[in-house]
């Protein structure tokens, strides 16, 4: 019963979401024109070929700040934890190990040269 209204919430935004496409599609213009079809980059005429090849390191960047950003995000949790417990001593423990695996992962990165750009 604690999740009725949620079922509910979901039904009705499931619902009126589907309603909306219908609608959409009966009321919207079925025309297809060649200005239509065409490309559209941000308002500007597209340059070069879709498939360029970016830098592997472009791609290295985004992967460890994404990792290192979601690691970083179980702090919040972490603290208010802290701020609420009785026994700390445990927590600090965790806290501990899990800014040693930080650390460890930061080592690694560094040592490996990922995010030096001129190699």
């Amino acid at each position: 019963m604690e999740f009725l209204s949620f079922v509910i919430f979901l039904i009705l935004a499931t619902a009126l979401g589907l309603i909306l496409m219908f609608i959409s599609n009966l009321l919207g213009q079925k025309k297809k024109t060649v200005r239509k079809n065409d490309i559209y980059e941000s308002g500007v005429n597209p340059v070069g070929s879709a498939t360029r090849q970016y830098d592997i390191k472009f791609f290295l960047t985004a992967i460890l700040f994404l990792l290192f950003d979601v690691e970083i995000v179980f702090l919040l949790p972490w603290a208010i934890a802290y701020n609420n417990a009785t026994n700390t001593g445990f927590l600090i423990a965790g806290f501990v190990f899990f800014m040693a695996v930080l650390l460890v992962g930061y080592i690694f990165v560094i040592n490996s040269k990922a995010l030096k750009w001129e190699e």
